[in-house]
């Protein structure tokens, strides 16, 4: 077998391998989120609480601004709450290169291409978040800087803690990301963008709720068009910045029992959450947020052995996949450091060429004798 043949064929099992893994753990998204739904309404405690009426905070602009609803029945509220995680799995599957078209294609174009479906990329991005916060609590803690817990008042239900968990992600996204970044969005294409007299409102949608592709319909540089670098402007990286500490800081001074070491973390997390809202659209952040409220609650020991033994040995399994307990690190999560540290490799060798090139002018031709 020639070099040539010999990296084919590891570049296809590696795919393969790659391919197989993820497959599966999308699987358990699926499965987790009928779980979450069986926990309210089809266990005694569950249906109890989905009776009560109760007001629903409800943020709209970086935690500064919000409001508390009338009372409303809590089993209408996650009803509406998983419909909400349903879309944001649709829309994960068919925005800019549909799931099944991303993998039918994966051995036929660069690696990277498999990356261009957020429902593809979330078990890898989420397995990368996983471990970055993980080894950040651990360093702070071994050092002394307190990351503190959720605390709950005691005898709380597990019901009523995962009601609280399953309703914060499309909550806090809506006020933390899709709001301030989306309409941050709407201004830069107003003012920049092609062809935008006639569809203000649609843009202003557009820009909320796909803010790539709002982009894309005025002739901006885009993310799917242009790659990360270029289709991310400076103004929008500031924007991830500014929300990511906002959202690092309203969990810190929030009463629920997190202290200052939570703001790193949160601070990290939020910068992936903004990010991929940019790049993807709505349904990344608030789905990636999903998977550390809803999903993780459901490897909580506890619950699962309690209300769902017979899922024990297959989240057992997919808990080594995702997020590599107990150390953290994962099959996926070293994928998707390895590639971002080799495109970061390659950003920076291109600019220091280019540089040289520059710097390097050609010698003047001489004159014939």
């Amino acid at each position: 077998m020639t070099v040539s043949e010999s990296n084919s064929f590891g570049k296809i099992l590696f795919l393969s391998l790659l391919i197989l893994v993820v497959l599966v753990v999308v699987a358990s998204y699926l499965l987790v989120l009928l779980m979450g739904c069986g926990f309210i309404f089809f266990t005694p405690g569950g249906l109890t609480l989905s009776m009560r009426s109760v007001n629903f905070p409800v943020p709209l602009f970086f935690f500064l601004i919000g409001f508390y609803t009338p009372k409303l029945v809590i089993g209408a509220v996650f009803g509406v709450i998983w419909i909400v995680y349903v879309i944001c799995f649709v829309a994960a599957w068919r925005w800019r290169d549909s799931f099944h078209d991303a993998l039918g294609k994966s051995f036929s174009r660069p690696f990277r291409g498999l990356f261009s479906n957020f429902l593809f990329a979330m078990p890898v991005l989420s397995s990368m978040l996983f471990t970055a916060a993980y080894l950040i609590i651990s360093s702070q803690e071994s050092v002394g800087i307190p990351t503190g817990q959720l605390s709950w008042p005691q005898d709380t239900p597990l019901q009523e803690i995962f009601l609280n968990l399953a309703y914060v992600p499309a909550a806090e996204e809506l006020g933390s990301r899709l709001i301030p970044m989306g309409l941050f969005t709407a201004f830069y294409v107003f003012s920049v963008g092609k062809n935008v007299a006639g569809r203000r409102f649609k843009l202003l949608i557009t820009s909320v709720f796909y803010p790539d592709g709002a982009k894309r319909m005025t002739g901006l540089r885009n993310v799917g068009e242009h790659g990360i670098w270029r289709g991310i402007t400076g103004g929008e990286w500031a924007m991830i910045f500014v929300t990511s500490v906002i959202f690092g800081f309203a969990h810190v001074i929030s009463p629920i029992g997190w202290e200052i070491g939570k703001f790193t973390s949160v601070f990290v997390q939020g910068f992936f959450f903004a990010f991929a809202y940019l790049a993807y659209g709505f349904e990344a952040p608030i789905l990636l947020h999903w998977f550390f409220n809803y999903y993780l609650f459901f490897f909580d020991p506890e619950v699962v052995s309690r209300f769902f033994p017979a899922t024990v040995p297959v989240l057992s399994v997919i808990e080594l996949v995702v997020i590599g307990f107990p150390t953290g690190l994962s099959f996926l999560s070293v994928v998707g450091w390895t590639m971002f540290g080799v495109s970061v490799a390659r950003k920076l060798l291109k600019r220091r060429t280019a540089k040289k090139q520059v710097a390097t002018p050609e010698p003047l031709p001489t004159l014939p004798s």
